[in-house]
């Protein structure tokens, strides 16, 4: 009797850190994502995270004033390698003008593959790791994805889902710069 206690209370945690598990892969810890796929406004989430690719930590509330391209990769993503030079592209395109910055979240990364990554494909905008929180407070469900926030801290549509293309990036862009909320 006692053995199927334990059995009983085991199958219980477990389930319950399944769901766990199920909620934050699929988005369920945050709605902006979904939110912002429904065509809504919302305040993006504050972050401070240690950089990868150089030392020190960057904040969401340092870029304050200037569009924030924030596109989520992983090292070991097959759709993220196609989609860093289109990324890079789209930053040497965007940072003449002094109004945006791109950002990438490397999730879940050892530092190594993920400045071999970095390497690579010659990222010269800024990376900051994340251990998945971000991911739970984006509502990210895979990977890339990419959110694009107003100078005054508001994610604005489209939220990209899959790899970016030069078109996508920039009329996401377009639309931070020129929401009425900036």
């Amino acid at each position: 009797m006692r053995r199927v206690g334990q059995i009983v209370a085991v199958a219980v945690v477990g389930s319950l850190l399944a769901l766990l598990v199920w909620q934050v892969a699929h988005g369920k810890g945050s709605q902006v994502a979904v939110e912002v796929d429904n065509g809504n406004i919302v305040q993006a989430p504050l972050w401070t995270r240690n950089r990868v690719d150089t030392s020190g930590t960057m904040s969401l509330a340092s870029l304050r004033g200037k569009v924030v391209v924030l596109n989520f990769w992983q090292s070991y993503c097959p759709p993220c390698t196609k989609e860093a030079p289109v990324i890079e592209a789209g930053w040497e395109r965007w940072r003449k003008s002094g109004k945006v910055v791109f950002v990438g979240v490397d999730v879940q990364d050892l530092h190594g593959p993920a400045m071999k990554f970095i390497r690579r494909f010659h990222i010269s905008y800024p990376i900051v790791s994340d251990s998945g929180s971000l991911v739970g407070h984006y509502g990210v469900t895979g990977y890339p994805e990419t959110f694009f926030v107003d100078p005054k801290g508001f994610i604005v549509p489209p939220h990209i889902i899959g790899e970016a293309t030069a078109k996508t990036l920039d009329e996401g862009i377009k639309r931070a710069l020129t929401n009425p909320s900036a």
